[in-house]
């Protein structure tokens, strides 16, 4: 029978680990568990508790994006909304993010991503569905910022929570799976936003009054679900009122929490404990963070853009509002695909830099066709540059995640990932405004510097693949410098 490797004995446990001990529900030095019971138990963690994880995220992707659906409707002259009011609600939007980010996440860590983020997820899912009450500009900058604000944490939260049941090595198409939601949203808000849409008219509302009501209700209820459902960690379930109800069995759930502590005991060293000032200062010194955040600032300055004004470039093609809100679904489709086998590459040839360029110069590719394509080509040679675009922006982000949180001891982890959360976010400052009013609707100039700073990423990436080669093992995380430290795994 095989062995899982990961089922190594108490006495081959990293040293810090077995020194100070781990205090992990579900943690069993004594356990021995075969390969088959190892896939098996990952599998139900894919299958039980990722899904809810995604979808909550694409509703968190719905109500970031749903005003660029709102665009296509009567939103601009129902509030007398200029592009200029438009870009500074979606700046503002990016500030409340940014300005959360670093203290939910402080937060998420010390209560829980769990217990917090669901309830964040119900209070920005009320300040949504408030926006069919929108009468004027600053009412729409108002909903903007505290959504963004709500929204802040989220994301590095639930990306630490991901990594509770998963290996550094797993981790890659697991995020990828995760950011992939951004995909999901956009192949389901398409659709989503021509049902809710064509209801204008009905009960005296306008469709995008519809769109912002449905779609915060259902955050909210999802948020309720999210609170009830997700478990502390495998091997400890919610309880309520004295009762509970786990979703593994006990031996699973002590297979996935050792496996996980076995191949990167960081995570079990600070388990339940807070994040000390000097972990914020390690983090920040520490200087494999920086070309992560620089690369993902410099690629990530499409998106905003991008998200809030495709559905309005296709329809610029000569497409109606709901053939635009359908066909801007496409691209998001294909995104999800191009993502996720990314990933999938990425995590089967234990290779990260390579995968994150081409991520980043896909996307560049894409912005370059539909800006410098002559405009006597046909509308859809033109869309197709728009379904190149989204096939690539974002594409590469979670391989980057999942390789900064390898390289990162889990003490500063939750430092690494909300910096590298706000490094996308603030990418949205400059994004915001790189699409000008006079600039409609094709927006050249605008897609250039998009696609320049893309390839600026493409260089800082592959030259701190260069100096993790030099000077940091590789592309491998802090396991593999452990494994170095250690006797080696008994494999049977």
């Amino acid at each position: 029978m095989e062995k899982d490797p990961a089922a190594c004995s108490p006495k081959e446990l990293p040293n810090d680990a077995r020194d100070e001990g781990v205090n992990v529900p579900g943690y069993d030095a004594s356990i021995q568990y075969l390969s088959s019971e190892s896939r098996r138990a990952v599998l139900k963690v894919d299958l039980l508790i990722l899904p809810l994880i995604v979808l909550c995220f694409c509703f968190l992707q719905f109500d970031r994006s749903n005003v660029g659906n709102a665009l296509t409707d009567t939103l601009r002259t129902d509030i007398n909304i200029t592009n200029s009011d438009i870009n500074l609600a979606q700046t503002l939007f990016t500030v409340g993010f940014v300005i959360t980010e670093l203290p939910f996440n402080l937060i998420s860590r010390l209560i829980g991503a769990e217990r917090f983020l669901p309830i964040t997820m119900i209070l920005w899912g009320i300040a949504t569905w408030s926006q069919m009450f929108l009468r004027k500009a600053a009412g729409l900058c108002a909903a903007r910022f505290f959504i963004g604000a709500l929204e802040g944490g989220y994301i590095p939260g639930f990306a630490l929570y991901i990594s509770k049941y998963y290996t550094n090595e797993e981790l890659a198409l697991r995020y990828a799976i995760f950011w992939a939601s951004n995909s999901f949203a956009g192949a389901l808000g398409g659709p989503l936003a021509i049902g809710l849409l064509s209801l204008g008219g009905r009960s005296g509302l306008h469709g995008w009054q519809w769109l912002f009501l449905v779609e915060g209700v259902l955050t909210c209820f999802l948020g309720v679900a999210a609170y009830l459902y997700l478990p502390h960690n495998a091997a400890k379930p919610k309880s309520f009122f004295g009762r509970s109800f786990s979703l593994f069995s006990p031996r699973e759930a002590s297979i996935i929490v050792t496996r996980v502590v076995r191949n990167d005991p960081t995570k079990a060293l600070r388990y339940g404990k807070p994040v000390l000032p000097a972990h914020i200062l390690a983090t920040f010194t520490d200087w494999r963070l920086y070309g992560h955040l620089v690369a993902a600032l410099l690629s990530m300055i499409m998106i905003s853009p991008m998200n809030t004004y495709a559905p309005s470039i296709i329809q610029s093609l000569g497409f109606s509002n709901l053939q635009a809100n359908g066909l801007n679904s496409v691209g998001s489709v294909c995104a999800l695909v191009f993502s996720v086998s990314l990933a999938f590459s990425s995590d089967t040839f234990r290779e990260r830099g390579v995968h994150i360029a081409v991520g980043y110069i896909w996307a560049a590719a894409g912005l370059l066709w539909l800006a410098l394509a002559p405009d006597a080509v046909g509308k859809w040679v033109l869309y197709g540059g728009v379904v190149w675009t989204q096939m690539g922006m974002g594409s590469a982000q979670a391989i980057s995640a999942a390789w900064l949180t390898a390289k990162m001891e889990d003490s500063k982890r939750p430092i690494a990932l909300a910096a590298y959360v706000m490094s996308i976010q603030l990418a949205n400052f400059p994004g915001n405004q790189l699409f000008r009013t006079e600039d409609a609707p094709r927006y050249k100039r605008g897609l250039v510097i998009a696609a320049s700073c893309s390839i600026a990423a493409t260089a800082v990436i592959l030259l701190w693949k260069l100096l993790y080669h030099l000077f940091d093992g590789g592309d491998a995380g802090v396991e593999a410098k452990r494994r170095r430290a250690e006797p080696s795994e008994s494999e049977v």
